[in-house]
């Protein structure tokens, strides 16, 4: 059974010529990610030093083998937080109308 991590990534101050070279690589991974329903959501805050990811996975372990994916893994300090609960507002699907 999987369960839902809440990763706090906390960006550089400065962002340097290397580490914008690693934000295509790093959103492309995201939307893999994404894609897979590995990882549920991923934000940023305005300020761009706050990124928040949930991400579905069996253990700890498992969170971190997936952050190590990132290209900005080396860049960036983590948090990991195990959820007791994951809800969300359901996707909007349009009614099914059955003529």
């Amino acid at each position: 059974m999987k369960d839902v991590f809440l990763v706090h990534i906390t960006l550089p101050d400065i962002f340097t010529p290397k580490f914008w070279e690693l934000v295509p690589k790093q959103t492309k991974r995201i939307n893999d990610l994404l894609e897979k329903r590995v990882i549920l959501n991923y934000s940023l805050d305005m300020d761009r030093k706050n990124v928040w990811v949930f991400i579905e996975a069996k253990d700890e372990k498992a969170v971190m083998d997936i952050l190590s994916t990132f290209p900005i893994i080396k860049e960036v300090k983590t948090n990991i937080h195990e959820l007791a609960f994951y809800d969300a507002a359901p996707l909007g699907m349009p009614d099914l109308i059955m003529n």
